[in-house]
């Protein structure tokens, strides 16, 4: 399995609220992306306290012999929550953060890729040449195309297209949508957070990721992200080739 990840502050933010894990074992590898929100710097606390402990719970389970990924996603998501909430309370500086959280457990031994979503960080698959949006964005701009209140069209610019209305910290329960989908070697998988897709449409993804190959086109796509207005954090990981192998950063 070949790996390649970066985050990058954008042109617009001061600091980074965006996180992410890259863990792999002989079995299970775990990949994840976090978008903070908040004022000051809580974002990038919730951000921080969802990841490490997503991280922890992952590293404290993989290895036991009942290990379900789906249990996982929803015990380390709820336990997520309950640590940014703790935090939230104890300090005035973070009251109200959270953090959007998507993740990838990918079982190599049944070559199976469980996804849990919360807000509006997206996982894609892409196979055979196509790309596939797997997650369901936990916005009220979907809420109104699903609905049919508003076209596509519509939404890239409407004024409330950034609302979340799920995130891991802002409620007392949190519920993550949690996909299972069969992946193959030939298939790459990509997470990242909106600050990729408020500025490239899945089609320019695709084309990119077609024509630089995955080991370039993290940074070309965040190269272009941020000539298109660099608005906000960007974060990606890709996944390319389901099969053991190496880790690269760049």
């Amino acid at each position: 399995m070949k790996v390649y990840y970066e985050t990058n502050k954008g042109l617009m933010r001061e600091n980074n609220e965006d996180n992410l894990i890259v863990e792999e074992t002989d079995r299970y590898n775990l990949y994840a992306v976090a978008d903070g929100m908040g004022g000051h710097k809580a974002g990038e606390v919730a951000s921080s306290i969802a990841i490490e402990t997503i991280r922890e719970c992952f590293r404290s389970e993989f290895s036991s012999e009942d290990f379900k990924a789906p249990s996982f996603i929803m015990k380390s998501v709820d336990e997520a929550n309950k640590k940014i909430r703790e935090k939230a309370m104890a300090s005035e500086e973070c009251s109200g953060m959270g953090t959007t959280i998507t993740m990838a457990v990918i079982d190599m031994d049944l070559k199976t890729a469980y996804i849990g979503n919360v807000g509006d960080s997206r996982a894609y698959v892409i196979k055979d040449n196509s790309i596939t949006q797997i997650t369901d964005d936990h916005t009220y701009v979907n809420e109104l195309l699903k609905d049919g209140r508003i076209t596509r069209t519509e939404a890239k610019s409407h004024p409330k297209r950034n609302v979340i209305t799920r995130a891991v910290g802002s409620e007392e329960t949190v519920q993550a949508d949690i996909f299972e989908i069969e992946v193959s070697d030939s298939d790459i998988v990509l997470l990242c957070t909106d600050g990729l897709t408020t500025h490239l449409s899945d089609d320019k993804i695709l084309e990119t990721i077609m024509e630089y190959g995955t080991s370039e086109s993290v940074q070309k796509l965040i190269k272009m992200a941020n000539d298109n207005g660099g608005t906000d954090n960007i974060t990606i990981i890709i996944v390319d080739n389901i099969a053991r192998g190496e880790i690269y950063d760049r």
